[in-house]
């Protein structure tokens, strides 16, 4: 069954990551931009800012060394990290509230 639904869904399934891919991107620098793109921490939470995309985005291209290369990636690490708790949490929720009443 599987060799027939798999080269059936290649074109689905590629189409779907690059539009994750291009969401991606847009969103970052759409977030990037509205926050205000200062590398600069400040005690008011209205003030310009930097997020963990955005200075994945703008560093990337001037990674010389490869500390400096080293530390962007573990940044996106980081970033998958959080990213895969907060589904998690969201899953969880999901299943919790759609279990039926019984069950509880």
């Amino acid at each position: 069954m599987w060799k027939v639904v798999l080269p059936a869904a290649r074109t689905g399934i590629f189409g779907a990551l690059i539009l994750a891919l291009g969401r991606a991107l847009g969103e970052t620098i759409a977030v990037t931009m509205v926050i205000g793109n200062r590398p600069a921490i400040s005690a008011s939470l209205f003030a310009p800012a930097y997020s963990l995309p955005s200075v994945i985005a703008n560093e990337f291209t001037e990674a010389t060394t490869d500390v400096y290369l080293s530390a962007l990636i573990e940044l996106g690490l980081v970033l998958f990290v959080v990213s895969m708790i907060v589904n998690g949490f969201a899953r969880f929720l999901t299943l919790t509230v759609m279990r039926p009443a019984g069950s509880r």
